[in-house]
């Protein structure tokens, strides 16, 4: 996987939007049942057509080699509110008004990193947790779907394990028997059997 040379800056949500309009902007986990989005064809593509293409780490954080993958811009939201301040990668060859995120904003400092470095580490917790919960619902005789790209029977798992570093994500949709309905289930970075055991009941009341 080349690696393309980029710059690491903390914008505000303004400065990020202005310079981002008209850009195509997707998420890599994204729908429920949730799928993993193919970055390297979907950046490959919109470079075909001259276009750019922005990624929104909102979920993934740096787990998302966004740029890396071919992506001109990748963002992550850091505070709450329509004004808050957003953690961006922005490639250095980037056109168009893509190229304002280079000069905008500030360096990122221990402050950014420390948060990104928080954020990996929750991302893997909960990821081994999903994973954990995953494969017990594949197992379960009271569900017949099972949604979770890092599942190998998943139908995102090869997109995903080329797209996602440190684990699949915090989420987990399913299928009870006989139903049409997905219901998810969010991992958290706790004990993962004490999450089983509260699907467990869970599963119960939705089998009735």
């Amino acid at each position: 996987m080349s690696k393309r040379p980029f710059v690491l800056r903390v914008v505000s949500q303004g400065e990020l939007d202005r310079a981002l309009l008209g850009v195509q902007v997707v998420a890599p986990l994204a729908g429920k049942p949730e799928r993993c989005a193919d970055i390297r064809a979907l950046a490959a593509a919109a470079h075909d057509g001259g276009a750019s293409l922005a990624c929104d780490l909102s979920l993934t954080g740096g787990a998302c080699p966004a740029v890396r993958l071919g992506a001109d811009v990748a963002f992550m939201p850091m505070d709450e509110g329509p004004d808050g301040r957003v953690l961006v990668w922005v490639y250095r060859g980037i056109s168009g008004e893509g190229r304002l995120l280079l000069a905008a904003g500030v360096e990122v400092g221990e402050r950014e990193h420390a948060l990104l470095e928080h954020r990996l580490q929750e991302w893997r917790k909960s990821s081994d947790a999903a994973q954990a919960v995953a494969r017990y619902l594949v197992c379960h005789p009271a569900v017949e779907g099972v949604v979770y790209p890092g599942v190998k029977e998943d139908a995102s798992f090869s997109v995903a394990a080329r797209t996602l570093e440190g684990g699949f994500g915090p989420f987990v949709d399913f299928r009870v028997r006989g139903g049409d309905t997905w219901h998810r289930v969010t991992c958290t970075p706790d004990d993962p059997m004490r999450q089983v055991i509260a699907l467990e009941h869970r599963l119960k009341q939705l089998d009735r």
